[in-house]
């Protein structure tokens, strides 16, 4: 394929570009959640320094961010550019080729921060609009702007289980709650707020029974829950970021995100002993998963009703495997058809702990209060690791000043664009 060009700019064309390219992040970090399993894409065209149309990727099986644009514009395209936070589709799936309908446009420029990681598409978009003597230009300051959007696009499409975002509020000394298991509340009202930003990126909510059993959650996206002194803290910009810039974390951050109308997917580790007021037992967007071992068992409770009613719906499933590991891959696996792509992991330190140990971990969100608890509940409890020389060790890491909290955010992997 040809390669593609790097832009380098003068101070007034990058000034240009930032802004075209900020706006398509945007776009494609609104739509988070929304898209799943595609990536949340955003598009922006422009000619003559005047923006025509803007669009982002609606749900699987809809149109992609590319085609939204280009309805949304009117007037002749000829000689238009357009900004994509993602190389162009050049493969027919629940959607036509989005590159076929850039060259009917008539776009003359295409600007791209990377290539797609979909083996389907990287770099054969490219190759499709360049035959069709469209300019391509890699927009390298972007790229990792663009990348912290796509990490978990990136796991699904190549390993095809959901990205799993562990969130946890901790103490200072490491517990996320006190011996008797009271942790109302270790972190302020202003990391709960973004708690909820963070809920609202997702397509699913992951916890154990023993979260159920002693909270009985709800597991939605509540702004209301905040009074207006908690919004104006971000606001007016009170936090202060440092270490790596990550654009994920500075979506949640600044609201980008406006669309949170989208279902959640609660899924529970395991059948909490009483379902009787349980809101997730309520709630049709609620499955349970156990052991197959636990099946007879469960229809001996004195709830068998209500057991039986999930069972029959599909609500409660049975994990064929044994061990604790293979049982989160397998689930991982099953998530992955039903569409899950974003997963945030609030379940406790045991549920937490089958995750590490199955490698499961692809970015941790802690929030750090200043505070000491002494004894008390860890943050994970699994099997661990034997030697330091074993640990996890997370990259491209954030760190956000919340006020009192401290907001820690790290990787798994670092992850690089193919920029040809």
């Amino acid at each position: 394929m040809h390669r593609i060009e790097t832009l380098f700019l003068t101070d007034m064309e990058s000034q240009k570009h930032n802004e075209y390219m900020t706006l398509a992040l945007k776009l494609a970090f609104g739509k988070l959640g929304v898209t799943s399993p595609n990536p949340a894409v955003g598009a922006v065209i422009v000619k003559d320094d005047t923006i025509l149309a803007t669009g982002s990727t609606q749900a699987c099986g809809l149109d992609h961010a590319e085609v939204v644009a280009l309805k949304n514009a009117t007037g002749n395209l000829a000689g238009a550019t357009m900004y994509v936070t993602l190389e162009p589709c050049c493969h027919w799936g629940k959607t036509p080729p989005c590159t076929d309908a850039i060259i009917k446009a008539g776009i003359t420029k295409v600007i791209i921060p990377g290539l797609d990681p979909n083996p389907a598409v990287a770099g054969k978009g490219v190759r499709a609009l360049q035959q069709a003597g469209i300019e391509v230009i890699f927009l390298r300051e972007f790229s990792q702007p663009a990348i912290d959007l796509l990490r978990p696009f990136k796991k699904s499409i190549l390993r095809h289980r959901p990205f799993i975002i562990h969130k946890a509020a901790i103490s200072l000394d490491g517990r996320t709650a006190t011996t008797m298991g009271d942790s109302k509340w270790i972190s302020s009202p202003v990391s709960r707020l973004l708690v909820h930003r963070l809920r609202a990126c997702a397509d699913t909510i992951i916890v154990g029974k023993a979260t159920v059993e002693k909270d009985n959650p709800a597991l939605t996206v509540r702004y209301t829950d905040f009074s207006q002194e908690t919004e104006k803290f971000y606001e007016t910009k009170q936090y202060t970021a440092v270490g790596y810039y990550n654009s994920f974390i500075n979506g949640l951050l600044e609201a980008w995100k406006t669309d949170v109308t989208h279902d959640l997917k609660k899924i529970v580790i395991g059948v909490p002993d009483k379902l009787q007021n349980s809101k997730l037992a309520g709630d049709d967007n609620a499955h349970f998963f156990t052991t197959h071992k636990e099946k007879d068992a469960l229809l001996k409770r004195e709830d068998y009703t209500i057991i039986a009613k999930l069972i029959d719906s599909g609500r409660i499933q049975f994990l064929q495997s044994d061990s604790s590991v293979d049982q989160i891959h397998e689930l991982l696996d099953i998530l992955h058809t039903k569409g899950s792509m974003i997963a945030v992991l609030e379940g406790g330190a045991r549920v937490a702990g089958s995750f590490f140990d199955s490698g499961e971990f692809d970015q941790c969100m802690y929030f750090y209060s200043p505070m000491l608890v002494g004894k008390g509940k860890n943050v994970i409890e699994g099997k661990g690791r034997q030697f330091i020389t074993e640990s996890m060790s997370l990259h491209d890491v954030t760190s956000v000043f919340l006020g009192h909290d401290i907001l820690v955010s790290g990787y798994k992997e670092s992850y690089q664009f193919e920029a040809v």
